[in-house]
């Protein structure tokens, strides 16, 4: 129980991390990393903690972390492209 509920503390604490810099970058694409990587250690951190809290559904728990894996990068990395694509600059506004 104590290990679960370290690992939900530390994928709140990520996802309060990730908020924070999705409000404190200037750059999209500075903000699209720190929100991307941020959020998916911070579920797979929760769902880490909901499966060894709760044994009988871990299954579907399985299976929502590992789609949160895949999907978290390739929807950042789909965003970040669209933006280059867009004509999204690199850096600071003027």
């Amino acid at each position: 129980m104590i290990i679960s509920n370290i690992f939900l503390v530390s994928g709140i604490v990520f996802l309060i991390i990730g908020t924070i810099g999705l409000f404190t970058m200037e750059d999209l694409y500075s903000k699209i990393q720190a929100v991307g990587i941020s959020d998916t250690v911070g579920v797979f951190s929760i769902m880490v903690a909901l499966i060894l809290r709760y044994p009988e559904i871990v299954g579907r728990l399985s299976i929502i972390a590992v789609l949160v894996l895949i999907l978290n990068p390739v929807i950042s990395s789909i965003i970040g492209y669209s933006a280059a694509k867009s004509g999204e600059k690199l850096g600071k506004k003027n």
